[in-house]
């Protein structure tokens, strides 16, 4: 994922594009673009425009004045939860109206969160702002609510960054202070001495990055000890100097924490980002058309497919019918001329077999004997026999199937019926012995 961070201040516009995976972050673009009267905001932003590439994930961190803050305890721990009871908890004990506010928050301790808010009118002048110069941000937040991501920080300690002192417990924000005017060493040594006075306990140092290393050329008026944060060995790569550590570190912290999940935006509600959701609409609209455009050029297809099939079984049809007709022109036009030619070409693959038949035949006229007048029907199914004949007696009938043994395995008589001139009709039937054919 690619975020491109900027930050506003007074005369400076700071701006850092990282590239963040859960291995690794990469650095692909930075500038520090001063803002004066021959160089302006929209100049600046325009500038930025034009030079971007690709589509990455615009956040843009506010100065920390616009935010104010409460400590909350919570029985909770999921920060969904939290979020949702945060207008109920904050109701009645801040003087401003929570309709009014964009609330974030953030884990702090043990069942306790830094609740954070913002009046809804500057972040939607803000919005509007940059929606106007082109370049309207996702995520609307500010440096010090990035600071458990801070490279090179201890985990309990304070942390001056030229515009604020923020106080991190267990690599936690625990609290923050905004400065709007110059900072000097003794605002810094006061709001310590305040917060000691508060019950909060003293940090074990102060850690100074961006800016604030400028300021404080008398650190022994200081409670705690003072130390620049350097860069980290494992980041060497990433910031080549201590100048480049001391104006990124901060934008740096800014995107992972945003890769987390972990940053609190402050566009929620009726400021949410929305162009992302409309680009998103719109290319599932053209997706859905593409898939209708497949959908129905796929049923033309098998429209044609079957209009043609249907086309060749009506031509396979008047072929059959004409050749039905040239075979057989004596008969009547069949009802069904395939059937009927099935038929026939079943019979002629009975064909085959006619030689044996007739050899069984000659074999029956063989056995038949002088008193059997005639067999007038003989049919075999397998190796199943039926002979329908007329003899001169029902004795002859006996011998006739006495005469017969050597080819039948068994036999057996049907009826024998007697005609007025003394002869009689029989049927016989039986099966033909193993290697008679």
């Amino acid at each position: 994922m690619d975020y491109l961070i900027l930050k506003t201040e007074e005369n400076l516009l700071t701006v850092a594009h990282f590239g963040v995976s859960r291995r690794s972050t990469e650095l692909i673009g930075a500038a520090s673009l001063e803002l004066n009267d021959e160089h302006s905001l929209a100049d600046a932003v325009h500038n930025i425009v034009e030079k971007m590439t690709g589509s990455p994930r615009i956040i843009l961190c506010v100065p920390p004045a616009l935010f104010a803050q409460r400590s909350i305890t919570l029985p909770l721990t999921d920060l969904r939860k939290v979020r949702e009871v945060l207008p109920t908890q904050l109701q009645g004990d801040i003087a401003q109206t929570v309709d009014d506010l964009a609330l974030g928050v953030l884990p702090s301790g043990e069942g306790r969160f830094l609740a954070l808010w913002a009046r809804k009118g500057d972040i939607s002048s803000i919005i509007e702002l940059f929606r106007e110069l082109g370049l309207e941000p996702q995520i609307i937040t500010s440096q010090p609510f990035s600071l458990s991501e801070q490279p090179g920080l201890p985990a309990d300690c304070a942390v001056f960054d030229g515009s604020s002192l923020s106080i991190l417990k267990g690599g936690r924000l625990t609290y923050f202070r905004a400065f709007i005017s110059d900072v000097t060493s003794s605002m810094i040594a006061a709001t310590l001495s305040a917060l000691e006075l508060s019950g909060e306990g003293l940090p074990p140092r102060l850690c100074v990055t961006g800016t604030g290393t400028h300021i404080f050329t008398d650190a022994d008026s200081l409670p705690v000890p003072v130390e620049t944060v350097e860069v980290p060995t494992e980041l060497g790569h990433l910031f080549k100097n201590d100048e480049t550590f001391r104006q990124l570190s901060g934008l740096y912290a800014v995107a992972r924490a945003s890769h987390a999940g972990t940053l609190p935006d402050f566009r929620q509600g009726e400021l949410a980002w929305t162009a992302g959701d409309a680009k998103l609409r719109k290319k599932l609209l053209l997706t859905g058309i593409l898939a209708a455009t497949v959908i129905v050029l796929l049923f033309i297809n098998k429209g044609l497919q079957y209009r043609a099939a249907t086309a060749d079984i009506a031509s396979l049809n008047k072929s059959i019918a004409t050749m039905y007709r040239d075979v057989f022109p004596a008969r009547a036009k069949a009802v069904d001329e395939i059937s009927e030619i099935k038929g026939e070409i079943k019979k002629l693959a009975g064909v085959e077999s006619s030689s044996g038949f007739l050899d069984l035949l000659k074999k029956l006229a063989e056995a038949k004997v002088n008193s059997i007048n005639g067999l007038y029907e003989a049919e075999m199914e397998g190796r199943n026999l039926r002979i329908k004949g007329d003899a001169r007696s029902s004795q002859a009938v006996n011998e006739f199937k006495a005469a017969l043994a050597p080819l039948l395995a068994t036999a057996q008589l049907g009826e024998v019926k007697s005609r007025p001139d003394g002869t009689v009709t029989f049927t016989l039937s039986g099966t033909l012995k193993e290697g008679i054919k």
